[in-house]
Formats: C-alpha cells, sequence, structure tokens
C-alpha cells in the first residue's frame, strides 16, 4: 500500500515521495513529513530557522530526486545522499537532542525539557498493549 507519506530527507519538483515537495505551478514548499500532532509553532520556527541558516551559509541541498524514493534500496539513497527520516519517535528524539541548530532555535533549556518529555511518552508507549497484540499473541497461549 502506498500511503505517499515521505520516509527520506530529499526535495523534488512535484515528487510526491520526498519531504520537502515543490509543486508544478505554484510557488510554494510542502514540508510532507508534518501531521496535525505537530506544535504548528515550534515547527514553523525550526522552517525558518533552517531556510535561514541555509541561506546564510550557503548550504547546497543537492539535486532534487526526481525518482521514486520508495523505489530504492538503502545502499541506492545513501549512494545519491539521501538520508532517511527518524523510523520512531525515539529516533527523532535522539536527533533533536544531538541538533545544535534545534538547540539554538529551542533553547537549550526547552530543547531538554521537551526531548525529556518525549523520552517518557516513548516508554510509556511501550508499556501499553494493544488490541493488535491481544489479537496477535493471546491465542498462542
Amino acid at each position: 500500500t502506498v500511503t505517499w507519506a515521505p520516509t527520506s530527507i530529499a526535495y523534488g519538483f512535484n515528487n510526491r515521495s520526498a519531504q520537502f515537495r515543490l509543486p508544478q505551478n505554484r510557488h510554494c514548499i510542502e514540508n510532507r513529513a508534518c501531521d496535525m500532532t505537530m506544535n504548528v509553532y515550534l515547527a514553523m520556527a525550526m522552517h525558518l530557522s533552517c531556510a535561514v541558516d541555509g541561506i546564510k551559509n550557503k548550504i547546497d541541498p543537492g539535486e532534487p530526486a526526481d525518482f521514486d524514493l520508495y523505489a530504492k534500496s538503502e545502499s541506492e539513497l545513501k549512494e545519491v545522499g539521501v538520508r532517511r527520516l527518524p523510523r520512531t519517535l525515539w529516533h527523532a528524539t535522539q536527533a533533536l537532542r544531538d541538533d545544535d541548530l534545534a538547540g539554538h532555535v529551542m533553547g537549550r533549556v526547552m530543547r531538554h525539557s521537551y526531548v525529556e518529555y518525549k523520552e517518557d511518552e516513548w516508554e510509556r508507549y511501550h508499556q501499553a498493549v494493544t488490541d493488535w497484540e491481544v489479537q496477535e499473541y493471546l491465542r498462542l497461549y
């Protein structure tokens, strides 16, 4: 099943498999990794700060992904300089903890508090037993 949710850090022109999509005939950039659970103020602050940092430091974003990112293997993506988005809340939390720009934008204290809260959320998530787990495993015992 194709969900068109991005899994890789890449941009492309009208490419729905890329995190950042530049649609045809529109002057905008879509960040397709955002969802309704985000803090819109924090997301906007990070987006703008990353844009300014990229311009200020002349960071080259590389070539646009003009191919289906879902169809590429890990090694093929690595070959063209494309990294995967964090796959879990835990991995995203660790990436945030290690990001200098995020520390500057959020402030070290806020980032530390936010990371701690999200790590606690991850632990609580793993303590919950889902309906799927009950249906899948209870019948075995």
